[in-house]
């Protein structure tokens, strides 16, 4: 076996670790937040589309997760390229609902901060439309692109897809300008609420209230959540537009699990905040509905999750 080859023979088999890892950290974080799930999700009386986007997210993803796992340890230990394609076909579109479920809750807390603004909710909803429109085109014009993906080095056979036309890179194009959206509107709510705390802290007879940790796990998540993907975003368009094959299916492997574990604790972790164990987080609930946690311009939750 040449040096080329090897190059390439430890490139495909570090591609397939990466997958295995990548199902390994979203199942452990699964696990490790299954008890918040039971009882923060499972146990609403009353479902909503919002939990139903969480189940979508959680269980999809692992679902994909497990799948491309399964395929690319048989890949390596079988030398065999079998589900291959078909595990590239359903990452482009399985990834893509993980994907859009994840936005989906993270419009709904936008929309949230805002207390459902009208004008707000039809520029996240227009977003939202045209990225989707925008992902599922460039998808399947790649798909009938009839560009093979060659063998990197004679003998070596990587999983790829039937298709990888040079201008895929497009695809995070739209994703990375609805992410960009929706921080630019966190981060200006989140300017807007340290003014106006800035503000009542010199008031003598200002008085910390306990919700403030909540409205901070509201803006750090809506702020920190969006940021790392658009950068993630930014980290494939080169890859994808730069990179050899290989490398290019590296980088990807970020984006398909990423969203999993975002998604779920951009529910987990506002929820939790809203149902501490403690006695003072009790007494604002008022007749099974949690009382509106009003700061001043802006209520920042007009609706639970």
């Amino acid at each position: 076996m040449s040096a080329e080859q090897v190059k390439w023979w430890l490139a495909d088999r570090a591609l397939s670790f990466m997958a295995v890892s990548s199902a390994t950290c979203v199942i452990y974080d699964h696990i490790t937040t299954l008890d918040e799930e039971i009882e923060l999700v499972w146990r609403r009386p009353k479902w909503s589309v919002v939990q139903v986007l969480y189940f979508i997210n959680r269980y999809v993803g692992d679902g994909i997760e497990l799948y491309s796992a399964f395929v690319f340890a048989r890949h390596i230990i079988q030398n065999t390229e079998k589900s291959c394609r078909l595990l590239n076909i359903l990452n482009g579109y399985l990834v893509t609902l993980v994907l859009c479920s994840m936005q989906g809750i993270m419009m709904y807390r936008v929309s949230s901060m805002y207390t459902h603004n009208r004008k707000i909710i039809a520029v996240l909803v227009t977003a939202y439309v045209s990225e989707l429109c925008a992902i599922i085109s460039i998808m399947y014009s790649a798909y009938g692109a009839h560009q093979p993906v060659l063998d990197p080095a004679p003998g070596v056979h990587l999983c790829a897809d039937a298709s990888f036309p040079d201008w895929m890179y497009t695809i995070w194009i739209p994703i990375m300008f609805f992410e960009l959206l929706v921080l630019c509107l966190s981060i200006a709510l989140g300017v807007v609420h340290y003014r106006s705390m800035k503000v009542l802290r010199s008031l003598p007879s200002y008085e910390r209230r306990n919700s403030s940790s909540l409205v901070f796990i509201l803006l750090r998540d809506s702020i920190t959540f969006p940021f790392i993907f658009l950068m993630l975003c930014v980290l494939n368009i080169i890859s994808f537009k730069r990179l050899p094959y290989v490398v290019k299916l590296m980088t990807w492997v970020f984006p398909t699990f990423v969203p999993v574990i975002m998604g779920s604790r951009l529910i987990l972790n506002l929820r939790e905040a809203y149902y501490q164990p403690f006695a003072e987080e009790i007494n604002t609930i008022h007749g099974g509905h949690e009382a509106d946690i009003r700061y001043p311009t802006h209520a920042y939750v007009h609706k639970r999750f």
